[in-house]
C-alpha cells in the first residue's frame, strides 16, 4: 500500500466494489485499491470491516462497508463537482428508492438466473429478471438524455452499471439476451452512454477473464456469501 488517505479494499471481479470503484474516479478522488481476497479474510482486513466485507472504504483511518453506503459516503466525503445525487430533497429520495430497487428486485435475479441449473428454474430466473429491468427502464427519463435522471451521470447509474456489464456472462452461461421488440431500447442507450463514461472504462476487466471466474457461479458451486444466500434464497449479506 502506498499510504494515502483514501483506501478502497475491494476485488477486481466484484460488481459492488466496481461501484465505489466508479465512484471514487467520478469525483476525482485520489485513492488506492487495495486487492482483497474475500475468501482469505486477514485479520487486518478483519479489523477494518468486521462483516469481512468487499468493497470496504478507509477514509482517514476510519472505515465505511456497502457499497451503497459508501457511495452516499463518497457523495458527502467529497461534495465537488460532478454531483453524484439530485439537489431536491424529492429527488434524492427518488434515487435511494431505485437504488434500493436495483439491490432488491434485479441484482437478486441476475445470481438466479446465473446459478439456477434446471432449465425451467432459469426461465423463471430470466422472466423475474427481465420484469425488473422493464420496471427501471420505465423509470428512466427520456431518451434525449442518457442517464437515469436525465444529462447527469449518478448514484442510480453506479448501482447497476456493473451489473449491465456482467450480461456478456449470462448471454456466454444461460443464453440471455434482451427482448428486441423496443421495449428495452431506452436501456440500451443507457448502457451505451455508462459504457462510454471516463469513470467506468477503467474498472472494466476483461471479458475472458470475467467469463472465466463467474464459472463457479454459472456451475453453482462458488462459497461465496451472495452465492450462498442465492441458493437458499435469502436476503444478501
Amino acid at each position: 500500500m502506498t499510504g494515502k488517505s483514501t483506501q478502497l479494499f475491494s476485488t477486481w471481479y466484484c460488481p459492488f466494489g466496481q461501484r465505489s470503484w466508479i465512484a471514487l474516479l467520478e469525483k476525482g478522488v485520489d485513492f488506492e485499491i487495495v486487492e482483497t481476497d474475500p475468501y482469505n479474510k486477514t485479520s487486518e482486513f478483519l479489523a477494518i470491516s468486521p462483516r469481512g466485507l468487499v468493497p470496504t472504504l478507509v477514509h482517514n483511518g476510519k472505515s465505511v462497508y456497502e457499497s451503497f453506503v459508501i457511495n452516499e459516503y463518497i457523495e458527502e466525503a467529497w461534495p465537488q463537482q460532478p454531483k453524484l445525487m439530485p439537489s431536491d430533497p424529492y429527488d434524492r429520495a427518488q434515487a435511494r428508492i431505485w437504488v434500493d430497487f436495483i439491490g432488491k428486485k434485479i441484482v437478486p435475479q441476475f445470481y438466479h438466473v446465473l446459478q439456477s441449473q434446471e432449465k425451467g428454474h432459469q426461465k423463471e430466473a430470466k422472466d423475474r429478471f427481465l420484469d425488473g429491468l422493464r420496471v427501471f427502464t420505465s423509470a428512466m427519463s427520456s431518451t434525449e438524455v442518457p442517464y437515469f435522471f436525465g444529462k447527469d451521470f449518478g448514484l442510480v447509474d453506479i448501482a447497476f452499471i456493473p451489473f449491465a456489464l456482467r450480461f456478456n456472462i449470462l448471454v456466454h452461461y444461460r443464453d440471455f439476451s434482451l427482448p428486441s421488440n423496443g421495449s428495452f431500447d431506452r436501456l440500451k442507450v443507457w448502457m451505451d452512454a455508462c459504457k462510454s463514461r471516463p469513470s467506468v472504462i477503467p474498472t472494466v476487466a476483461p471479458r475472458d477473464k470475467m467469463i472465466d471466474m463467474y464459472k463457479r457461479y454459472a456451475d453453482n458451486t462458488c462459497k461465496s456469501e451472495i452465492a450462498e444466500a442465492t441458493r437458499k434464497r435469502a436476503p444478501f449479506p
